[in-house]
């Protein structure tokens, strides 16, 4: 296992400048999807708070991805970037998708959007709540480190309630044109990419316990 971690590393740093210029590339196409999807799709931006209310939604959605893979494979990314601008860019990327979150909440109640939709849209504030709480929690880590941990996982199930809600009543989603087709799309490949990404961690996490605990058997046995 140790062995082909440390292939893997040096394949990584070998390739560093085409793996990163390869992340870039798919940062941006991913930044620039929500606007494109919205802008194409039929009507464009011709209303101008419900083509906002779509975008917001795709950013907070986008943003929100792009913290948890950050944060979940942190340790793949610190290979090819500086850790500490990989760890900026997880916490931007989450208040970032908390404020877009934020602002598309507010259109949905100033426009009652919500009416006619299903109790499904009640996902959308849970959500933003429990967002506020696990930024919170981040932003004060040192001083809540004893809960941050716990709290901090609570960002995967947001991941997946803003998921389900998008594809049960979202209007990018569940339309019949183009664009809907690819944004569906996108966010399974979104879904599969995050579940990768905790993958990786745990089986991280895994390893580092194995590691720890055959070291402590092995102080056993050389003490006995």
């Amino acid at each position: 296992m140790a062995a082909q971690a440390a292939m893997k590393k040096k394949f990584l740093l070998r390739y560093k400048k085409p793996a990163r210029v390869l992340v870039l590339v798919l940062a941006l196409a991913a930044i620039s999807a929500p606007a494109l999807i919205v802008g194409l799709s039929p009507g464009g931006f011709s209303n101008v708070s419900f083509s906002a209310l779509r975008v917001l939604g795709l950013y907070a959605f986008t943003l929100l991805f792009m913290s948890i893979v950050t944060g979940a494979a942190r340790t793949q990314f610190y290979m090819i970037f500086k850790p500490k601008r990989v760890y900026n860019f997880h916490i931007a990327a989450g208040v970032l998708g908390f404020g877009f979150a934020l602002a598309h909440g507010v259109i949905v109640l100033v426009t009652k959007h919500y009416v006619g939709h299903s109790g499904i849209w009640v996902i959308g504030p849970v959500t933003l709540g429990l967002l506020v709480l696990t930024i919170y929690v981040a932003l004060d880590k040192r001083r809540l480190a004893h809960v941050w941990r716990a709290i901090h996982i609570i960002n995967y199930a947001i991941f997946v309630g803003i998921f389900i809600k998008a594809m049960t009543i979202g209007t990018d989603v569940r339309t019949i044109d183009t664009t809907a087709h690819v944004m569906r799309v996108i966010m399974v490949a979104y879904v599969v990419i995050a579940a990768g990404a905790v993958g990786l961690r745990l089986r991280g996490i895994a390893e580092r316990r194995n590691r720890a605990r055959g070291k402590e058997e092995h102080g056993r046995i050389a003490t006995d």
